[in-house]
């Protein structure tokens, strides 16, 4: 009997979640418009980066991917599958970069280096502003 309903239970068709359409449409304006604004007053190349970061956070956001979640399900629950993301992504990410930072190799014709400057008043803020938007996005 538990098989027939673990079976009807992977059967079942996925629930689709209510979106706002207006909040769609409002977060794709601004967007645009962040990347029209980049494009006329940097540079093309800027703008671009800013629709990946933009994209990326909204893919991470929807797919619940946080440092702080996969911690708190680690310590709570006992399951680690979110850490071992995580330290496969740093182990990747240090294997890419690292040969490239040491060797100064120019990539997309700028050459790599580690940028070190001293801690100001704006890094400061920001960091005490992304740590209010971590709270307030549950992360």
């Amino acid at each position: 009997m538990s098989q027939q309903r673990n079976s009807a239970t992977l059967m079942a068709p996925l629930e689709v979640p209510n979106v706002d359409t207006r909040v769609v449409v409002t977060a794709a304006a601004l967007f645009a418009a962040g990347t029209v604004h980049l494009t006329r007053t940097v540079h093309a190349q800027q703008a671009m980066l800013f629709l990946v970061g933009g994209v990326l956070g909204l893919l991470l956001y929807h797919a619940s991917f946080g440092f702080t979640s996969a911690w708190r399900t680690f310590i709570a629950d006992r399951r680690g599958a979110g850490l071992r993301a995580q330290m496969l992504m740093l182990a990747v990410a240090c294997l890419l970069f690292f040969p490239v930072l040491a060797s100064g190799i120019p990539v997309f014709t700028e050459s790599v280096r580690g940028n070190v400057s001293p801690l100001g008043l704006s890094v400061v803020a920001g960091a005490f502003l992304f740590g209010i938007g971590m709270q307030l996005g549950g992360g």
